[in-house]
């Protein structure tokens, strides 16, 4: 019930007003009065909103509406969280830099306006989201949507710590079954690194269609998993212990859900089929490859044994436990290090952007 309350409050405020919705419920069609209902107050318009302050402005209806919150804490209180819990350990910093620049490519690209509405499909930990506040402002409203409670629950304590939930809505839907997003109501959605655990690429594209207003635009990240896979793990030859690696790999492919063979199943030829076949009539896309031999340390070793590269996939470490004896797992490790320690690596890495928009 808690991820359908947001939304049925908004549309109860929306109904007081007096405005009109369409069939499917959820979306004014009287679209400049949206802003002053969602923030309480009409008018609350604030005159320093394009400067960053830490303050409140005197007198200002924006800071009577959400009190002394800066423009941009959202984002500092999000990336406050995730240093102290989801990137903790070595490289924890300067992964959440990448993810960060990740974050501004898609939102670039989203063109994002005040006012505007904007639904992240499989928002995580916010990733997206929380950078999108501060676009949208003033008057904007930005929609989490996860198939994860948990990952909700957060991002719920992340807003109200920054005072921003009057500018957030929260629902809990599949990316192929968006159910609580009602036809033609927002103005643009976001995605980063969802369509790899979606099966059904082409449903989740025509969900994405659905709910897009007449000239809405769609900025999407994924990892292109596919082109990205090296002939060796850790891009090491296993040598001496190869029949140990193999039973490693083997262990590594029985832990995983069977939904990840849909990390593999695609590329970016099939991303710009699937939103085409949408009905997406605009559309670019940009590929980014690389294949890099340099040295690495062992702390970026232990970084790759101990962290997930995806909330569906085992930790190599946790393979290796199950496949092998104390004893083998020494020697197994052993084998690696020495490897990492002793001369460059060779690491491989795909991803691509898709960015576009549907008929005016």
């Amino acid at each position: 019930m808690l991820m359908r309350m947001h939304i049925i409050a908004s549309i109860s405020q929306f109904r007081q007003a007096g405005i009109r919705f369409s069939e499917r419920g959820a979306i004014p069609a009287i679209r400049s009065l949206r802003a002053s209902v969602i923030l309480g107050r009409a008018g609350c318009v604030c005159p320093h909103a394009t400067t960053r302050y830490t303050e409140a402005c005197p007198g200002c209806p924006f800071a009577y509406t959400i009190g002394t919150t800066a423009l941009h804490q959202e984002l500092e209180c999000w990336s406050r969280r995730q240093l102290h819990t989801r990137f903790r350990g070595p490289y924890g910093k300067e992964t959440l830099e990448f993810l960060c620049t990740i974050r501004d490519k898609v939102l670039d690209r989203a063109g994002l306006q005040p006012g505007e509405w904007v639904l992240d499909v499989g928002s995580g930990d916010g990733l997206l989201a929380f950078g999108a506040l501060h676009r949208v402002f003033p008057g904007g409203l930005v929609i989490l949507d996860d198939i994860s409670q948990d990952h909700l629950d957060v991002c719920t304590e992340v807003a109200r710590e920054a005072g921003v939930e009057e500018r957030l809505r929260f629902v809990r839907n599949d990316a192929t079954d968006l159910r609580d997003v009602p036809d033609h109501s927002v103005d643009a959605v976001i995605t980063r690194s969802v369509l790899l655990y979606v099966e059904d690429k082409a449903k989740a594209a025509a969900e994405f269609r659905r709910v897009l207003r007449s000239g809405g635009r769609v900025s999407l990240f994924e990892p292109i998993s596919s082109a990205a896979t090296a002939d060796h793990r850790f891009g090491i030859d296993p040598g001496p212990v190869a029949l140990l690696a193999a039973r490693v790999e083997e262990a590594f492919r029985a832990l995983q859900s069977p939904q990840t063979q849909a990390m593999l199943n695609f590329d970016e030829r099939d991303l710009l089929r699937v939103f085409e076949a949408a009905g997406f009539t605009h559309l670019e896309l940009e590929l980014r490859a690389s294949v890099k031999r340099e040295q690495q340390s062992l702390a970026w070793f232990d970084a790759l044994l101990n962290g997930p590269t995806n909330p569906r996939i085992p930790t190599m470490r946790q393979a290796i436990s199950a496949a092998l004896t104390p004893d083998e797992a020494a020697a197994y490790l052993a084998h690696y290090r020495r490897a990492v320690a002793g001369g460059p690596i060779t690491t491989r890495q795909a991803m691509a952007y898709l960015w576009g928009s549907v008929a005016e």
